[in-house]
């Protein structure tokens, strides 16, 4: 079974891909919840979920990184977070950063690709991200990063589903994420 490490941090935007998760582990994937430190990690929807040590893990364990949005500012202390800019550069699979995760990606040094985040986090954190690259759209599939805008839960949902193959290998799986994103 391949494994998708879920790195959270306090406030993170679990919406945004909650439903993504859910046809993962449908389709044979193991998702294991990462946080650096481990333990309960707020939600920007007060839930709390648990959480592996991020530091007593290898890149080399997962298929895939999935990294969530955050519900406001991104904290500096995780942009300098030298064993998570380790932990993402020794990772050498796919890695799809949602909302401001983007400027995660860029802390560690491995944006050097097009990407997209929210203007207002491009404007904010321009000391990490780049302006030459920036897309201004709601998804980026580049060969290493997919990167999206927060509200562009569904659009980042079918590109990583589209990646991984799982769409082709399920034709329904494109008709039941439409209809549970749009709630028909």
């Amino acid at each position: 079974m391949a494994k998708v490490g879920f790195i959270v941090f306090e406030d993170f935007a679990m919406w945004q891909v909650a439903l993504l998760q859910k046809f993962l582990r449908n389709n044979g994937y193991d998702i294991e919840t990462l946080s650096i430190g481990g333990g309960p990690v707020r939600t920007d929807g007060g839930i709390y979920v648990e959480s592996q040590p991020l530091e007593y893990r290898t890149a080399e364990e997962y298929a895939m990184l999935l990294l969530p949005g955050a519900g406001g500012e991104m904290p500096a202390s995780l942009l300098e977070n030298k064993e998570l800019h380790l932990f993402l550069q020794n990772f050498q699979g796919l890695i799809a950063a949602s909302c401001a995760s983007t400027i995660l990606i860029a802390s560690a040094g491995l944006l050097d690709g097009d990407y997209t985040t929210m203007p207002h986090f491009k404007d904010r954190y321009s000391n990490y991200l780049r302006e030459e690259g920036y897309r201004d759209c709601d998804v980026v599939a580049g060969e290493t990063v997919i990167s999206a805008r927060g509200y562009a839960h569904y659009e980042f949902m079918m590109a990583i589903l589209e990646r991984l193959g799982l769409l082709s290998q399920n034709p329904r799986l494109e008709k039941m994420a439409l209809k549970l994103s749009k709630n028909q």
